[in-house]
C-alpha cells in the first residue's frame, strides 16, 4: 500500500546515507498520498506530471537536457541564430488529449486549427494542384465530393474505395487489433484496393502518420488511423499548425506554468539508475514512493533492472524509424506567400512541403521565407549530404513554381533524427508494454499500449495512462481526460484559426 500523507511542503534537511530526505508538514484540508518521480521531460512526462500534481501528489520531473520537449525539442540554427523545431510538426483536431494539455498549460495561442479540413496535394510532374476537402455529407462520406474530382486517382480507383470505407466502420477500438498480424498493404489488397490507391492515397497518409511504408505497417494501426482520423468525425483531420517552435514554448511558457501548477522541474538532471524507492542523478539519490519512466524505449530498457525482464524482452523487440527535417530559408517569396502546405505526389524525399513562414505569429527578420519538409521513414537517406536534400527541394520547387526560381537561397539546415519514432510493424502491438511494470514502477511513452501511433497525441495519452494506472484510477484511454478543459470545438474562443 502507498503511504498516505497530508499535503506537504518538501524541505531538504539532510543527506543521510546519500539519500535526500524531506520533512512532510501537514496542512489543513488537503491530502496527498505519494511523492512521484517522473523521468523524461517530453510530452508524456509533462502530461503525467500535471495529471498527478492535479491530484495532489508531490511530483518531481527529471529531464537530462537543459530544456523540456523530448522529441519535439527545438534546435538552434548555427548561422541564423533561430530556434527552430527539429522537424516540421503538425497536429489534428482528433488529438483531443494533446489539445487538452495545451489548454491546461494556457498555451492555446501556440496552435491554430482549421475549421474545415483542407488537405492540398501537388504533382511536380503534371504541375497540378488539388485538395481533399470536407463536404456536406456525414462521415465516413464527408470527403466524397472532393474525392470524385481528385485528379491523382482514376474513377476505377475511387469506386474501389467504397468497399474499404465500409470495412473501416466494422471495427471497434478493441477488435481492430485482430488485424495486427498482417501488413496494412496486404489488408487493403484483400479489400480490393488498386495499386495506385494504395500508393498515392493510403500509402501517403500511412507514411506521414505512422512513419512507416505501407507494406511494413501494421494493418491494425492503419485501420485505426483512417477509422479514427480521416474517415472519423467530420472535423477529426482539421490540421493544426504551430505559431512558434514548440521548444521555445516549452521553455518560455510551459516550464513556468508547470512550476505554478506545483511540478518540481529538474533540468540537466540525467537519471543514471532507478529503483522502486529512489533514483540517482549523478552521485545524489532522490527518494520517491513511485516512479514513471517517460523515456524512449531504448533508454527505458537501460533504466529497468533484471526484475523487469519480461518488459525488457518486449522493448527489445520494438524497432525505431528515423525522421529528417529539411529547413530552407529564401530571400523573398520562393513560393506564393499565401501557400500553406501540400502533399507532394510521387516524390520519395520531398513528401510534404510546408510554408513555415505562413504559420508563424511573427515574420522572420530580413523578409526571409522559411520552407520546411519532413522526411518520414528516412532510414535510407541518413547518409545523404545536406546539399543533396536541398537539390531535391529546389528541383520540386522549380517544377511547381518556375517563375520564382530566381529567389536567393540564404541558408539551410538538415536535422537527422535516427531514433525518431517506434515502428508499429505487424505483430508489434503485443510487444508494446502496458503502463504498469510493478507496484512502484510505471511506463509512459509513445511505445506503450495506447492504441495510437507515435504522435504527440500518443505521447500525451501514454502519460495520462501511466498517471491513471499509478493512482489505480479507472479511465478509458480512448476518451478525453476528465480533469482538464475539454478539447476545442469549432468556434471556441481562445483558439486560433488556420
Amino acid at each position: 500500500m502507498w503511504h498516505a500523507f497530508h499535503m506537504i511542503k518538501s524541505c531538504e534537511i539532510c543527506n543521510y546515507f546519500g539519500i535526500k530526505s524531506f520533512i512532510r508538514i501537514p496542512l489543513t484540508g488537503l491530502t496527498i498520498s505519494m511523492r512521484v518521480s517522473v523521468v523524461g521531460g517530453g510530452l508524456a512526462g509533462i502530461a503525467a506530471s500535471i495529471a498527478l500534481c492535479d491530484s495532489g501528489h508531490d511530483v518531481h520531473l527529471f529531464e537530462a537536457r537543459k530544456q523540456l520537449g523530448g522529441r519535439v525539442a527545438s534546435v538552434k540554427h548555427p548561422r541564423l541564430g533561430l530556434q527552430i523545431d527539429n522537424c516540421q510538426h503538425a497536429a489534428f483536431r482528433v488529438y483531443d488529449c494533446f489539445l487538452q494539455l495545451l489548454s491546461r498549460l494556457d498555451c492555446r495561442d501556440i496552435i491554430r486549427l482549421q475549421e474545415k479540413t483542407i488537405l492540398p496535394f501537388a504533382s511536380p510532374e503534371k504541375k497540378i494542384f488539388s485538395a481533399l476537402k470536407t463536404g456536406k455529407l456525414s462521415p465516413p462520406n464527408h470527403m466524397i465530393g472532393s474525392m470524385m474530382s481528385f485528379p491523382f486517382l482514376s474513377m476505377r480507383d475511387k469506386l474501389a474505395m467504397r468497399k474499404v470505407l465500409k470495412s473501416f466502420q466494422k471495427f471497434s477500438d478493441e477488435d481492430q487489433w485482430d488485424m495486427d498480424h498482417i501488413s496494412f498493404k496486404d489488408w487493403l489488397v484483400e479489400q480490393g484496393q488498386t495499386e495506385r490507391t494504395i500508393s498515392r492515397f493510403f500509402g501517403f497518409f500511412t507514411l506521414a502518420a505512422l512513419n512507416l511504408e505501407i507494406e511494413e505497417s501494421s494493418a491494425a494501426q492503419g485501420i485505426m488511423l483512417f477509422r479514427r482520423g480521416l474517415f472519423g468525425q467530420k472535423e477529426a483531420f482539421n490540421v493544426g499548425v504551430f505559431s512558434q517552435d514548440i521548444g521555445a514554448a516549452m521553455n518560455q511558457k510551459i516550464i513556468p506554468k508547470l512550476r505554478e501548477i506545483g511540478v518540481n522541474v529538474h533540468l540537466s538532471s540525467n537519471v543514471r539508475s532507478v529503483g522502486e524507492n529512489y533514483l540517482t542523478v549523478g552521485d545524489e539519490k532522490f527518494e520517491h514512493d513511485a516512479v514513471i519512466l517517460a523515456t524512449p524505449q531504448h533508454l527505458t530498457k537501460k533504466l529497468l533492472t533484471e526484475k523487469e525482464n519480461e518488459v525488457i524482452s518486449q522493448l527489445e523487440k520494438l524497432e525505431y524509424r528515423s525522421l529528417i527535417g529539411i529547413h530552407a530559408f529564401y530571400r523573398g517569396n520562393r513560393i506564393p506567400k499565401d501557400f500553406t502546405f501540400a502533399s507532394i505526389v510521387d516524390e520519395p524525399v520531398i513528401q510534404i512541403l510546408f510554408n513555415r513562414s505562413s504559420e508563424l505569429s511573427q515574420p522572420l527578420a530580413g523578409g526571409l521565407q522559411w520552407l520546411s519538409v519532413p522526411v518520414s521513414c528516412a532510414d535510407s537517406y541518413l547518409d545523404w549530404k545536406d546539399e543533396k536534400f536541398i537539390s531535391e527541394l529546389n528541383r520540386v520547387l522549380d517544377a511547381l513554381w518556375p517563375d520564382q526560381s530566381g529567389c536567393e537561397l540564404v541558408d539551410s539546415l538538415v536535422v537527422k533524427i535516427p531514433k525518431a519514432t517506434f515502428a508499429p510493424l505487424p505483430g508489434s502491438y503485443q510487444n508494446r508494454p502496458k503502463p504498469k511494470v510493478s507496484e512502484k514502477i510505471f511506463l509512459a511513452g509513445d511505445f506503450v499500449q495506447t492504441g495510437w501511433p507515435s504522435t504527440m497525441e500518443g505521447a500525451v495519452r501514454s502519460g495520462l495512462m501511466a498517471a491513471a494506472s499509478l493512482e489505480n484510477k479507472k479511465w478509458n484511454n480512448q476518451s478525453t481526460w476528465p480533469d482538464w478543459p475539454k478539447p476545442p470545438q469549432i468556434g471556441d474562443e481562445g483558439w486560433g484559426v488556420y
